[in-house]
């Protein structure tokens, strides 16, 4: 698919790439510059701040003082797995008192639900429930719990409902909330949570700051920006991941073949985070929390191996999914502008992942549905940049058993006599979206700056990797050279099926190398082309003990110059 290319900075005379970069973010003040750049950053807020923090604390230390039994409740994503285990860890260090429960995403779905509170009292004999990245739209679950006796506090980082819970809520996106900063994920409230009771308790600083390392896995795999307090987090998180600090992650570096290399945002997004992923959606997400807390080398090994298992078990699943999904828009749903695709034959536990390749593929917001054993439809969507994907469902929520997500992602559950409707709604929808906005379902990457050959050195690398870590809300930069001459001998497929891009050219002189993941297919479809210009990140390359610099090819196009 064409993308449109946007040049969205320049080198500015007088200032570093690095500084022309962020003043194309709106980074301007030199406070600012230097606060993203440090290497210690101390952009944090007081988590008093925070709506109802006060009160929250003040029912833990009441509970703390009568020895009460406190139940984390998580969720089975990543974000829910280390919320579970931040908590856990940081209350094991003032009571003994503490246990957890995540729910089963086949039998019980996401979210509080009545069977779980009710094990929680008569099993569990719980006094207080205290929720990680869910809750804000349980208002019937947390009623029950209170009628059962149970204490409740609800902790998420969703966008809440209307109709709230009648308990103490913390969560940064409710009306009357003055927290500087509204992107945290739900391991980052966990972690507020925990300051705010550090603080009250005066217990050392350790007990948070080994905790870091949690919020990190969860800030970089929920896909939340990763700037402002998230930037100042993870910044220290990947310090403690790096030096290994927790026997579980350190055994699962070792699993997944990252021993010795370094662990950034990257790395956690694309292998680390979704063998704890890969646990709650295949099997059962208690193994992430128990590799995360594990204190003997033997049982964590143990419970890596089975976690990199499910994963590519996962991989295989998704695989087959994602085929069936794209076959099924090209044969019936190519006239749609909002992708609803029932696919029974795929695990609830992968259609999210499924949904954002479908989204990728097509370029279109994208829902997957299938029937769950109860009868009714279960769903999970991924959108495009510049509709909200909740908003768009929240305006047809009359369809909807239950839903809940943000900006970019949602869940949800139907009657299967409701999926036509919603299709068809929403598809309307985005029709009218296309008509005021048409460049809306058109790919575009953000080029910071046209750059000669010339400048393509291993100096600008290092200079620009002073800008990571990256993800949502801090890409990697991008730069373009234009009207490299290609040459045809060395320029190849490459990979598992010939899906990459080796890539060979030259311009001023310069011999340029690059890969392009899986873009052999778009070079193909170029033609005999003797010009190509290309949108890419730099990288070091290492081989046979040779370093050199390579381009990490987001876009590849032909040149206008043929």
């Amino acid at each position: 698919m064409e993308k449109i290319w946007n040049f969205v900075g320049e080198k500015i005379e007088g200032l570093s790439i690095v500084e022309s970069i962020l003043y194309a973010k709106g980074i301007t003040a030199k406070e600012e510059i230097e606060e993203f750049l440090s290497d210690r950053p101390k952009k944090t807020y007081n988590p008093f701040l925070i709506k109802n923090m006060k009160e929250a604390v003040e029912k833990i230390l009441n509970h703390l003082k009568n020895n009460s039994k406190i139940v984390i409740f998580g969720d089975y994503d990543v974000d829910g797995v280390t919320s579970t285990a931040l908590l856990v860890e940081f209350f094991s260090n003032i009571t003994n008192n503490i246990d957890y429960y995540i729910p089963n995403r086949f039998s019980e779905g996401y979210g509080l639900n009545k069977e779980a509170i009710k094990y929680i009292k008569e099993e569990m004999k719980g006094d207080l429930i205290i929720t990680v990245d869910n809750g804000v739209s349980s208002f019937d679950e947390v009623e029950y719990a209170k009628e059962t006796g149970l204490d409740i506090i609800v902790t998420d980082h969703h966008n809440p409902p209307e109709k709230l819970p009648k308990c103490i809520l913390v969560d940064v996106k409710q009306k009357g909330d003055i927290y500087p900063f509204k992107e945290l994920c739900g391991c980052g409230i966990a972690f507020k949570l925990a300051q705010a009771l550090q603080r009250s308790l005066k217990l050392p600083k350790n007990t948070l700051s080994k905790l870091l390392d949690l919020v990190t896995l969860a800030t970089i795999a929920d896909i939340v920006p990763l700037i402002d307090e998230n930037r100042t987090l993870i910044k220290y998180g990947l310090r403690i991941i790096n030096s290994n600090k927790r026997l579980g992650l350190s055994v699962l570096r070792e699993v997944v073949g990252l021993k010795d290399k370094e662990i950034n945002a990257g790395r956690i997004g694309f292998i680390l985070a979704p063998c704890f992923n890969a646990a709650g959606r295949l099997e059962d997400a208690k193994l992430g929390v128990e590799l995360l807390l594990e204190k003997n080398e033997e049982r964590a090994l143990k419970l890596a191996n089975i976690l990199y298992r499910l994963n590519r078990e996962r991989q295989k699943v998704q695989e087959r999914g994602e085929e069936y999904c794209r076959q099924l828009v090209e044969k019936n749903y190519m006239k749609y502008d909002f992708l609803v695709l029932r696919a029974d034959n795929i695990s609830e536990g992968v259609i999210g992942i499924v949904a954002g390749k479908i989204k990728d593929i097509f370029y279109k917001p994208t829902l997957v549905v299938t029937k769950t054993e109860e009868g009714y439809l279960k769903g999970s969507g991924r959108s495009i940049k510049g509709i909200n994907i909740y908003e768009e469902l929240k305006k047809v929520s009359d369809l909807f058993i239950g839903f809940g997500g943000h900006e970019m992602a949602c869940g949800f559950s139907l009657e299967e006599d409701k999926l036509d409707e919603l299709r068809e709604k929403l598809d309307f929808r985005a029709k009218e979206i296309k008509n005021e906005s048409p460049d809306i379902f058109i790919p575009k990457i953000d080029i910071i700056a046209e750059i000669k050959p010339s400048d393509l050195t291993i100096d600008l690398i290092e200079e620009v990797s002073k800008l990571e870590p990256y993800g949502m809300g801090n890409s990697k930069p991008l730069f373009a050279i234009k009207n490299i001459k290609v040459n045809t001998n060395w320029t190849r497929a490459c990979g598992n099926n010939n899906i990459h891009l080796k890539f060979s050219g030259k311009k001023d002189n310069i011999f340029l190398n690059g890969v392009g993941f899986s873009l052999a297919e778009k070079y193909n479809n170029l033609g005999e082309v003797l010009y190509v210009d290309i949108a890419f990140s730099p990288e070091i390359n290492e081989y046979n003990g040779k370093v050199s610099v390579q381009m990490v090819i987001e876009d590849i196009k032909k040149s206008e110059i043929e």
